[in-house]
């Protein structure tokens, strides 16, 4: 049996049907074999609240995570930056643990800080500005009591918005910074697991402490990128879920 298995960015939504049905036998016919599984933010394209949970295709991979948890697998998931209104009564209905930005865990005999990643984008000033904005408590209770069809309506024009910032920015500001890393290693992990850039691979970054990993995470909903990690020499590993 895996220790974890850790997935990110699977950008679920309303006309990503196929897509959905993959993950939800991932979910079925993968992640049973760990002990605990790490979804680390952006499961959905957007989220506004527990009334979308009646929505396909949303209803269908919330059941697969709750069929998961009910059989004994540890499910964790993460706020990322486009389903960071999930909150703790969606968690307790289909039986996972809510993480607002990070953690460390102990992994396969490691520290291991697991967050979506956005945090560690410092460059993007105006990003983090509009995170601030919208996450901020007034604005969190102001969306999510919107009417349904008025949240999804917003939804989209924040989608195709974030599509043509995201479209006119340079790598280097939407990429990691070096010094947001050191930040989150002093923290005490020897590892660190994120997703949000949807670019797979990994790093080694000198500490005070020695040398310790970065895993960048694809993105699960583009090539199917995932980590699994069990007792045995290899460690963290990234496979592929066709």
């Amino acid at each position: 049996m895996a220790e974890a298995i850790i997935f990110s960015d699977a950008h679920v939504s309303e006309g990503g049907l196929q897509g959905a049905a993959s993950l939800e036998r991932f979910l079925a016919e993968v992640c049973p074999s760990a002990r605990r599984v790490f979804i680390l933010g952006d499961l959905f394209d957007f989220w506004f609240g527990p009334k979308q949970a009646k929505f396909a295709p949303y209803k269908g991979v919330l059941e697969a995570i709750g069929a998961l948890g009910a059989a004994g697998t540890e499910v964790t998931f993460y706020h990322g930056n486009r389903d960071f209104y999930i909150g703790e009564e969606l968690a307790r209905r289909f039986s996972f643990k809510l993480v607002r930005d990070y953690s460390i865990e102990e992994i396969c005999g490691g520290k291991v800080l697991l967050c979506h990643g956005d945090m560690l984008c410092t460059n993007d000033v105006r990003y983090h500005r509009m995170r601030a904005f919208l996450r901020h408590p007034v604005t969190e209770r102001l969306l999510r009591h919107l009417p349904s069809f008025l949240a999804r309506a917003a939804a989209r024009l924040f989608r195709a918005h974030s599509r043509r910032a995201v479209a006119a920015k340079p790598q280097w500001v939407l990429g990691i910074n070096d010094d947001a890393v050191a930040e989150h290693f002093a923290l005490g992990a020897d590892t660190i697991v994120c997703g949000h850039t949807h670019i797979e691979g990994k790093g080694v970054y000198q500490t005070p402490r020695g040398p310790c990993e970065l895993y960048r995470l694809g993105a699960f909903g583009g090539d199917g990128s995932y980590i699994e990690c069990d007792d045995g020499p290899d460690g963290l590993r990234f496979l592929h879920w066709a």
